[in-house]
């Protein structure tokens, strides 16, 4: 019988208004007990074969059982986690959100007035746009080029996008100072593909997005007609932007990416970029620059000379409609989940209110962490994961030292690294104070563009400082986890040290797969195609012999063309060199948490199997229960082309297929198994 922990789900009452009733309407949300199995046999799929397909094996019951909900593009145990500590979050918030007298500045002021004015659809909806017809005025007042820049500045204060965008960020060569960055931004689709791909989605979804842009235009106050030539020159001129950028696999390069250079010299390559103004309004005062991308910053300085004053214009207005949408009117955000929610991720319809409020709630991600791990997160929990951390350490020592493929100058330098990692668990130790954070109760739109500039402005205000390396990149309550190649650290928040990740009441098996996969997946981000351009001490350092580092591409370019080679849709392959990184994370993540698991049990009694399953079976359970997921095809179609990570079946099959490990687990035949031959593996770490 699989050991079970009981989870309950917080209570709550939520009242929210709408311009469709007369009153305002109750919705009870009643605590409902949660149990979660370590692994629950239910999910399998036993028509087919572990050794045939070892994602459908794992989820194809799970995915029969549990349907994609109408608000959701996907659907797995990642979003039931995720909701979970949403319903506990939500009852954290319903505590404060009807107080008056609470502490100005405090995490229950600011969480409490930021959701109190973002549920209260009536208010918005009689409020329309009003927060940002200045916004709009000023921008089509703009007269000449520098108001154009200064007002550019302005926009990015407030969380608006320019074709240009500058942060600051530690020098990825001197990782112990910030320093400024400028990149490349401004698409409103969500990559530069969706401008340039010719295939027959990508052409709809153009057509949809000039309607939609067209539609937004108009409920804002625009001529409908006028609206639809509007949206043809903004989509026109994005598209111009879209053709001189980077691509996202030529951005996970740091070494294309690190173009340091004096601002003068900057300025000097790109004088028709009003820079001057630009900085001013935000108060950078800096000598020195890094560049994400010069090619494009010359392909947009000529573009301000060829393209006319209206159009940039345009498309700052565009910019300043389409980010605050989701602030405003129900029929402003409607439409814009219409586009994005919809025909971009293929989600049916929009979560309750109080869930997207809680989406838009990030800058805030500090205090609502503090407020959920006080709640939720056990000291127990917390030093059991630490006691894993150093388990998975252990195991990549030794798969270090083993590598045949690496000389012994290299390995030294590994080692090195390894040793250096540091790692954080839960929640930081010490807590930000926003106490001069203003946050009301008069409008929902006014305190997002208040925290977005709060924010901003904390990030400006780093510039030619030192690093706060005690500094969480990530809430607390957040089910996800990073490494931080400046840091060399990894990093685990409390909101994914829960099950199915991590189970204090399950079989150390299952544990090891999920949690102890997760944590070798960051601590082999360390040494992934990019991450293994970082040395020990953070910094972009190329610490390889020649050697060494030509067997390791040899090894990175058989994961891409393996990944490649997979087709998630019909016409569409995985892009095998965007993913690599991820992919290589995989790959180690699973093997050093299976290692880890052997090694923690050395010396000690074989374990009894548990439903049927040996204890190595159940490791590789614990790891592909985690991706047990189902998704729609626009939302798989949106992440092949845009993100780093493999969808789920091929996170689960991908490694998998690789490792003897599990071959031997399942006694799998070579001629009935997705495994790969003995002579097409890869191992690298």
């Amino acid at each position: 019988m699989n050991k079970k922990l009981m989870l309950l789900a917080g209570a709550g009452v939520l009242t929210f208004a709408s311009c469709n009733n007369a009153s305002n309407q109750q919705k009870e949300e009643k605590a409902v007990e949660k149990e979660y199995e370590a692994f629950a046999t239910s999910a399998l799929d036993t028509s087919v074969h572990a050794c045939e397909d070892f994602f459908q094996y794992t989820a194809g019951g799970f995915i029969e059982n549990n349907p994609i909900p109408d608000s959701e593009s996907r659907w797995g145990r990642f979003n039931i986690l995720i909701e979970d500590n949403n319903k506990r979050l939500k009852e954290i918030l319903m505590t404060f959100t009807d107080k008056t007298d609470l502490k100005k500045g405090s995490d229950q002021q600011l969480v409490g007035d930021l959701f109190h004015t973002g549920i209260d659809t009536a208010a918005i909806d009689k409020r329309g746009i009003k927060d940002i017809e200045p916004l709009l005025k000023a921008v089509d007042n703009i007269q000449n080029q520098k108001e154009y820049f200064t007002k550019a500045g302005e926009m990015k204060l407030l969380g608006f996008g320019n074709p240009f965008s500058a942060y600051v960020s530690p020098d990825k060569k001197n990782v112990n100072m910030n320093v400024l960055y400028a990149s490349q931004s401004g698409l409103s689709l969500p990559d530069r593909d969706y401008y340039i791909k010719d295939d027959s989605a990508s052409k709809s979804i153009r057509t949809k997005f000039k309607s939609y842009v067209a539609d937004m235009l108009a409920m804002t106050g625009s001529d409908r007609e006028k609206a639809k030539q509007m949206a043809n020159r903004i989509y026109a001129v994005e598209e111009s932007i879209a053709k001189n950028q980077m691509s996202r696999v030529d951005q996970r390069n740091p070494k294309l990416t690190y173009n340091k250079m004096a601002v003068s010299e900057f300025m000097e390559m790109t004088p028709n970029i009003g820079w001057k103004q630009y900085f001013n309004t935000l108060g950078i005062e800096t000598d020195t620059i890094i560049v994400n991308n010069p090619g494009y910053m010359k392909s947009l300085d000529s573009m301000y000379t060829a393209t006319d004053l209206a159009d940039w214009k345009l498309l700052m207005h565009w910019k300043v409609v389409n980010g605050s949408a989701n602030y405003l009117t129900s029929e402003l955000e409607q439409r814009s989940f219409d586009f994005y929610g919809t025909t971009i991720n293929g989600k049916k319809e929009m979560k309750p209110r109080w869930r997207r409020v809680m989406n838009r709630m990030g800058g805030l991600d500090e205090q609502l962490g503090h407020l959920f791990v006080e709640k939720h997160f056990s000291a127990d929990s917390k030093a059991q994961v630490e006691g894993m951390v150093e388990d998975l350490r252990a195991a990549f020592r030794e798969r270090i030292n083993g590598l045949s493929w690496m000389t012994p100058e290299t390995k030294e330098k590994a080692l090195e690294k390894l040793d250096a990692f540091t790692y954080k668990i839960g929640y930081p130790d010490n807590w930000k104070d926003y106490s001069d954070l203003d946050i009301s109760r008069e409008s929902f739109a006014q305190n997002m563009l208040t925290l977005n500039e709060y924010k901003t402005r904390e990030n400006l205000d780093k510039l030619n400082k030192p690093v706060d390396k005690s500094e969480w990149y990530m809430g607390a309550h957040v089910v996800n986890a990073y490494y931080n190649p400046y840091n060399n650290e990894i990093v685990f928040p409390a909101g994914i040290l829960q099950p199915p990740f991590f189970n204090p009441d399950a079989d150390a098996a299952i544990n090891y797969g999920g949690i102890g996969g997760v944590i070798g997946h960051e601590f082999t981000h360390g040494f992934d195609d990019k991450g293994s351009l970082y040395g020990a001490d953070g910094n972009l350092n190329d610490w390889w012999t020649e050697t060494d580092r030509q067997r390791f591409d040899s090894l990175v370019n058989k994961v891409v063309e393996q990944y490649s080679s997979y087709e998630p849709l019909e016409g569409l392959n995985i892009n095998g060199k965007l993913t690599v990184g991820e992919n290589i994370a995989d790959f180690g993540g699973i093997t050093l948490a299976y290692h880890a698991y052997k090694k923690s049990i050395e010396g000690q009694p074989e374990p009894k199997p548990i439903d049927g399953f040996s204890d190595d079976q159940r490791v590789f359970l614990g790891w592909a229960q985690v991706w047990q997921m189902n998704s729609t095809k626009e939302y798989i179609r949106n992440r092949v082309m845009t993100d780093p990570h493999s969808p789920a079946r091929f996170r689960v099959n991908g490694p998998l297929s690789n490792m003897v490990e599990f071959e031997k687990a399942f006694a799998c035949n070579s001629h009935e198994s997705f495994v790969r031959s003995d002579s097409a593996k890869i191992v690298i770490w």
